[in-house]
């Protein structure tokens, strides 16, 4: 018996190591001890791609990359955006291998926004700014500084990631010609010619051809285009599929953008499109790597220029007119639908002549310039839209800022704005004050101010004026208020964002702006200028029974006062 505990005993001393230096052995026969390749913590993780613009019924994502050796929980990491409110990630990445995350606790902004990534002991591990994106564009960092992984899982050092951003080039090449319906097989004979008008060479890498929305995958262009030259690319290599019934060729820039965009229909067998001034012709004789000839040919439904920033290898504006009439006068920035299709400026032409805008210039906060053609003529009094489709200038939904300049450079209209209201547009307001229902009617002695705010979009239309009026409270029943501003009644309704009861409470001075809508004013702002001193959530003060208590206390101290005057005098007979 004693034999068969010590040859046990024995075994247990070899296959469980009490030591922590041994604890990596094994002897045959002995039971294999776990190991783990899970890093708990590493700097050898970066972002490495967003999609923060997704396309509908899409979600947004973050993309990291592990770069170490060793698979990393991502429990131990937390993400935020500008806001700086961390969410806390989950799952693993191999070692080598990426991870799309989804269901952050922020949303991306499509523009101006930074993504940050931490331990959650708020170690900085990488962080990514970007300044545009593009609906349903993923951003792909271009390149990254190495980083090296410590060997400890519990380090503290912040060995953060750079990364440099590739940007669209200030000049690019111009839509020259195209073929989409040749009198030979459509999948070998088709193709899209480009061409360079300016005198320096053109850098083509980043750059994207691609045909409609949702169509083809798009052509990423490579190298260089020298100046005055033209680059054709067949179907072969693009694999651009351009169809027989409407369709688009369009260059997209690094992130996206468009840069310019021609739409067709209906093209004739064996004609190519061809740029024409500043639009497009179909021409019965195609001329591959040469210059175009305008030979026209039945003329399909339509073929237009949908939207460009460049001017053809045969095109040139003529100046305008120099004026000092023509304004900024409303922006639409932030659409419910597709940015790229529903966005849009508004300028408004507030003198008594026509105004000719050729070589002017709208320029946003990027540097990104659209020139007008010199046949945009803005007619005296005339309010005109310009689409993102056209001008391809697009509208951040924050820190934004366009101006208006002639030909001449000098600038005659400004705006801005620092944050954005989904589906509503930043319009330049007329408020009138008004100090009596007679000064509104006459139109005398009341003076007009202008600022900008958030409204109704009203394309094309006229401003609305607002009324600015001051006055006391008479009345207000939940949705209508009365106001008496010393001479005249007047009557408002109250939208559901604007009804509040201790502002409307009656006695109160208030500062009114309201616009006329439907034969009656709605309140678009009120201000608080004197309180009336009562509060419609607390009682008036009681001073009946504050009066009452009063005499109960001198009743009380009085009957004190004799009960010791009656007890002195007791006393005093005792005594004596």
């Amino acid at each position: 018996m004693l034999r068969k505990l010590f040859a046990f005993f024995i075994f247990l001393t070899l296959c469980f190591p009490i030591s922590l230096a041994y604890a990596s052995t094994t002897s045959e026969g002995c039971p294999a001890q776990s190991t783990t390749t899970t890093t708990s913590i590493s700097t050898a993780v970066q972002i490495s791609a967003l999609y923060p613009n997704p396309n509908t019924g899409e979600q947004e994502w973050i993309e990291l990359t592990n770069t170490g050796s060793s698979s990393l929980d991502l429990n131990n990491y937390t993400l935020e955006d500008a806001t700086a409110k961390p969410w806390t990630a989950s799952g693993t990445v191999t070692a080598g291998g990426k991870l799309q995350l989804t269901g952050f606790n922020f949303q991306l902004n499509n523009s101006n926004e930074t993504v940050t990534l931490k331990t959650n002991a708020g170690t900085l591990v990488d962080t990514w700014t970007y300044a545009t994106s593009s609906k349903g564009v993923i951003l792909y960092r271009t390149s990254q500084s190495t980083t090296t992984e410590t060997p400890s899982a519990t380090t503290t050092t912040n060995t953060s990631s750079t990364s440099t951003t590739q940007s669209t080039p200030s000049l690019w090449p111009a839509f020259s010609e195209a073929l989409p319906n040749p009198e030979g097989t459509d999948s070998t004979e088709e193709w899209i010619e480009l061409y360079n008008p300016y005198s320096e060479v053109l850098t083509l890498t980043g750059l994207q051809l691609d045909d409609a929305e949702d169509g083809s995958s798009p052509y990423s262009l490579t190298g260089t285009l020298a100046a005055d030259s033209t680059l054709l690319i067949s179907i072969e290599d693009s694999h651009l599929n351009l169809n027989n019934t409407e369709d688009h060729v369009r260059l997209l820039g690094v992130n996206g953008e468009i840069l310019w965009d021609y739409s067709y229909s209906n093209p004739k067998e064996g004609s190519s499109l061809i740029a024409y001034g500043n639009s497009t012709t179909w021409t019965t004789h195609p001329t591959p790597g040469e210059d175009n000839i305008a030979v026209e040919s039945e003329t399909p439904e339509s073929s237009q220029k949908s939207t460009s920033n460049e001017t053809s290898s045969s095109e040139t504006y003529q100046n305008g007119d120099l004026s000092e009439s023509v304004e900024i006068t409303e922006v639409f920035p932030n659409p419910e639908g597709p940015d790229n299709e529903e966005e849009w400026i508004e300028l408004t032409n507030g003198g008594t002549e026509a105004v000719n805008l050729g070589n002017w210039t709208l320029t946003d906060a990027s540097g990104k310039t659209y020139t007008f053609p010199d046949s945009t003529v803005i007619q005296a009094g005339e309010t005109v839209v310009l689409y993102r489709t056209e001008s391809t200038i697009s509208l951040n939904n924050s820190n934004e800022s366009l101006t208006l300049a002639d030909f001449t450079d000098e600038v005659l209209s400004e705006v801005s704005f620092e944050t954005s209201e989904e589906d509503q547009s930043y319009s330049e307001i007329q408020i009138e004050e008004v100090s009596s229902v007679q000064a509104s009617v006459s139109g005398l002695g009341n003076p007009v101010l202008t600022l900008w705010q958030w409204v109704t979009p009203s394309p094309g239309l006229q401003n609305p004026i607002w009324k600015q009026i001051k006055g006391s409270v008479t009345e207000f029943d939940g949705s209508l208020l009365t106001l008496f501003d010393g001479i005249s009644t007047w009557t408002f309704k109250t939208s559901e964002s604007s009804t509040d009861e201790l502002l409307y409470q009656t006695g109160n001075i208030l500062l009114i702006q309201a616009s006329l809508k439907n034969d009656l004013y709605e309140i678009m702002h009120a201000e608080l200028l004197e309180n009336s001193g009562k509060s419609q959530n607390s009682a008036s003060f009681p001073w009946s029974i504050a009066l009452s208590l009063t005499g109960l206390t001198g009743w009380g101290v009085y009957e004190l006062y004799k009960r010791r005057k009656t007890i002195l005098n007791f006393g005093a007979l005792a005594l004596k």
